[in-house]
């Protein structure tokens, strides 16, 4: 007890010193929770959301739907007979009628067997030639070997490219979010390791005015003053580089969101705490497999190899002869059905069953179809590759998510160590018992660790992105 008491006086400067250090700033982790969880700040999700709904990719993809939709449209008028209709009047230059010869004729003589003495007369023949002729048809064609061989599979394959754009847009717009969350976590992690920045920078100038007042109370030389202040010099202008990157990343943040600088950005998700990432398995063959039926993009390949499928079944529908029954209505004055042809408008039809084949026809129709069926194999070959890429992506994703877990728990016990170190070497440098090199050191290693504890969180969140966008998981995530 009486050591207790003779030794207490002595380490009454120390120990003042020590405690102090807590109060000589407001504490890291204070302002750590006040730049994060803002109210009314913005989120992952929602930046997301807003960059998804100006995205000018997204938008191409929805107009893409709608030119689908449109052939879709155009080919169900395959299915209807082809019905043409024509107007048309003609004027000819006047000729003289030609003769065709010369009959005998009983004027005013009743229809039969002439009684003798009928006076009988010459009669020149000859056919009216009208100047003016004016018609009206009407043409419906039915294209029956097309219903069987062309029009059904073109109305197909249009209908599986239509599911292919939607697709597509779906998988657009996921991509557009994933990627609109990893800016946001880049965004977030700058402006947090300004806040690091800025803390190493308000050390480095604590530890400039400690070495000052050793230099004037005798226990370090102006050497460790100056080498303090380059630290101060380092540490500053550390500060500003994270501050113009924050900026710069803040910008392309409002730029993919389409917000103006008149609207404040604050961070509205709790940052400073673990993340604990709750995974689907380890079983890779299971989580491809369930990848290949909810990733977009496969969905995409699938209905394109179906739609070239049915397109070169279509192409090659032109080999064979073309079988097609054309009925025809004309009303025409004068009707050139009428010989001779009165001068009055009648009305006649007719019905045609027409074959027709062109050998020109049918090679151009057979390479047509093989170029489509290559296209096909390219688009089935494009499928496995894309299924080979995602199942790395989803064994990387879950490295991804492992190392995040290991390195936050890591990043913790660090930093405890770190502040622990700091705090402990400043109050001995203070007093004298360690030199400012060791206090430098205590100040790297602090605001490595901060940094660490940072990228940590942050990393384990865009890990969570990226393994919902691998697993096909990102789109139930954003709804």
């Amino acid at each position: 007890m009486t050591l207790l008491a003779t030794a207490l006086p002595s380490l009454s400067p120390f120990l003042a010193l020590f405690l102090s250090l807590a109060d000589a700033h407001p504490g890291f982790q204070a302002r750590l929770a006040a730049e994060t969880n803002v109210a009314g700040g913005l989120t992952a999700a929602e930046a997301a959301l807003r960059a998804d709904a100006t995205s000018g990719e997204v938008e191409a993809r929805r107009a893409e739907i709608d030119a689908a939709v449109a052939a879709v449209d155009q080919t169900l008028v395959g299915y209807f007979p082809r019905l043409s209709g024509s107007a048309r009047y003609t004027r000819f230059s006047a000729i003289d009628a030609p003769l065709l010869g010369v009959v005998v004729a009983a004027p005013g003589a009743p229809n039969g067997l002439l009684p003798t003495g009928t006076p009988l007369v010459n009669v020149p023949v000859s056919l009216p030639t009208p100047v003016n002729q004016t018609s009206f048809q009407a043409s419906l064609a039915v294209p029956l070997s097309d219903y069987l061989l062309r029009v059904g599979p073109t109305h197909a394959a249009a209908a599986r490219a239509e599911d292919a754009s939607r697709a597509n847009l779906d998988a657009t717009a996921r991509k557009v979010r994933a990627d609109v969350r990893a800016l946001y976590y880049a965004w977030a992690r700058t402006r947090l390791s300004a806040l690091v920045a800025d803390a190493a920078a308000e050390q480095a100038r604590d530890h400039l005015g400690d070495a000052a007042r050793a230099a004037e109370a005798g226990t370090a030389s102006r050497a460790d003053v100056l080498r303090v202040e380059a630290q101060v010099a380092v540490a500053e202008q550390a500060s500003v580089r994270a501050h113009t990157l924050t900026t710069a990343l803040e910008a392309r943040l409002r730029t993919v969101m389409h917000v103006d600088v008149g609207t404040a950005l604050a961070i509205g998700e709790p940052l400073d705490t673990d993340l604990v990432l709750v995974t689907p398995g380890r079983d890779l063959d299971r989580l491809a497999e369930a990848a290949a039926r909810d990733r977009p993009e496969v969905r995409a390949l699938d209905a394109a190899i179906a739609s070239l499928g049915k397109q070169a079944r279509a192409a090659k529908g032109l080999i064979a002869p073309q079988l097609a029954v054309i009925g025809e209505l004309t009303d025409a004055n004068p009707n050139p059905r009428y010989v001779p042809a009165p001068e009055r408008f009648e009305t006649t039809w007719s019905v045609t069953a027409q074959l027709s084949w062109s050998p020109n026809d049918a090679v151009t129709a057979a390479k047509a179809g093989a170029a489509l069926t290559a296209r096909q194999a390219q688009a089935a070959a494009q499928r496995r590759a894309l299924l080979d890429g995602v199942r790395v992506e989803i064994a990387n994703a879950l490295q991804a998510v492992d190392e995040t877990a290991s390195a936050q728990q890591t990043a913790a016990r660090a930093l405890v160590s770190a502040e622990e170190s700091y705090r402990v070497r400043r109050a001995l440098f203070q007093n004298g018992r360690a030199t400012s090199v060791e206090l430098t050191d205590a100040e790297t290693e602090l605001t490595r660790a901060r940094l660490d504890r940072v990228a940590a969180r942050i990393d384990a969140r865009v890990a969570e992105v990226q393994l919902r966008h691998a697993l096909g998981d990102d789109g139930r995530a954003d709804r």
